[in-house]
């Protein structure tokens, strides 16, 4: 039964224990109930998250450590999307459909505690009326990490590889299945009518083992040790410089960030219909043309002001306009970058910690 209420989820006394040769018909009793599903398939040794229909519930791989892009993010802010369209003077905004109803399942600790980054960015004030919309039909389906690999340092922010709350439901991998935990109303009412034998304590135990595992596999750190004092300090430092010498300024950091927030809006003429439409896509402060303004000019024309903002942003500027730092560690920007610049090493210099 329901023992708690608080403003957004139902605690649940109960867990279970959902069989893994159940994971394909728990799969297909998801989008019988109405919602588009998103999972994890690997293709080519990585893993994506792609939409799953009920003749491809066999593909979902639940086995992974992370994807390049940001699954989350990607759903709630896609990469493109229009805004409004503007034809014969009338202006019609494009909001998502709310009827539309969307389950992610598989999505790790530091991807949904990203999405709570998030949250305090777009429903801050003025609220973004198509995050919220999306926000509003998701059904999040989490899954506690069992591994870490060389990238992940999550345990610096507390934002994995477990997880306590910000799911509909959560799964932990266990040995002869997965441990099913509720986390609100919409997971509960999932699982009521798809049977599930209660968890046992051994179960439980087994989880706390699981988790325990892979905590000891990370080995990256970041020290948060006073470090908005340290960042500002460290303004002038040369080390900005010193990384301007390796940075391609592509701008991948930004892309597979998962609370990289920025964006650009531009308006386009669709020529068969005469219409204007507005879309915004994603942006970042490592493009050069990000903070390029009218006549050429250029807030942060040299590379090393550029990569001196994303690190601040992330680990300063955050704190005073959202009261958290900007970082989940799930490593995706040290993963992807060409250069190999890991902004893990940045911060230990800047504390003095490595030469």
């Amino acid at each position: 039964m329901f023992i708690k209420e608080d403003a957004r989820y139902w605690k649940l006394e109960m867990s279970f224990v959902l069989k893994r040769e159940e994971l394909p018909h728990f799969s297909k009793h998801i989008v019988s109930k109405g919602y588009s599903l998103f999972a994890p398939v690997k293709k080519e040794g990585r893993s994506a998250f792609k939409k799953i229909g009920e003749d491809h519930v066999d593909e979902i791989s639940l086995d992974y450590i992370r994807t390049t892009m940001p699954p989350l993010k990607a759903l709630l802010i896609p990469p493109k999307e229009t805004l409004l369209r503007i034809k014969d003077g009338r202006i019609e905004e494009v909001l998502p459909n709310p009827a539309d109803k969307i389950a992610i399942m598989g999505v790790h600790p530091c991807d949904v505690n990203a999405m709570s980054l998030l949250e305090r960015v777009y429903t801050d004030r003025p609220e973004d009326p198509y995050f919220k919309a999306r926000r509003n039909s998701l059904l999040i389906i989490a899954l506690n990490c069992k591994s870490a690999d060389e990238y992940c340092f999550c345990t610096s922010f507390g934002t994995g590889p477990s997880l306590d709350e910000g799911f509909d439901l959560l799964l932990t991998d266990l040995d002869e299945g997965f441990l099913v935990e509720v986390g609100s109303r919409k997971g509960a009412e999932l699982v009521g009518d798809f049977y599930m034998p209660k968890a046992l304590s051994t179960d439980l135990m087994e989880k706390d083992e699981t988790i325990r595992r892979a905590k000891g596999m990370i080995r990256k750190h970041v020290n948060t040790a006073g470090i908005q004092r340290i960042m500002t300090g460290a303004l002038y430092n040369p080390i900005w410089n010193e990384l301007a010498g390796k940075c391609t300024g592509c701008g991948a950091c930004n892309m597979v960030c998962p609370t990289c927030f920025c964006f650009n809006v531009v308006d386009e003429i669709e020529l068969d219909s005469g219409s204007v439409l507005r879309s915004r896509t994603w942006d970042g402060c490592l493009l050069w043309e990000y903070a390029e303004v009218a006549l050429g000019g250029n807030f942060r024309r040299d590379l090393s002001a550029r990569i001196r903002q994303f690190v601040n942003h992330k680990m300063n500027y955050w704190l005073n306009q959202y009261g958290a730092l900007g970082c989940v560690g799930c490593g995706r920007c040290i993963e992807q970058c060409p250069a190999r610049i890991d902004i893990t090493n940045v911060v230990a210099r800047l504390r003095g910690e490595l030469l």
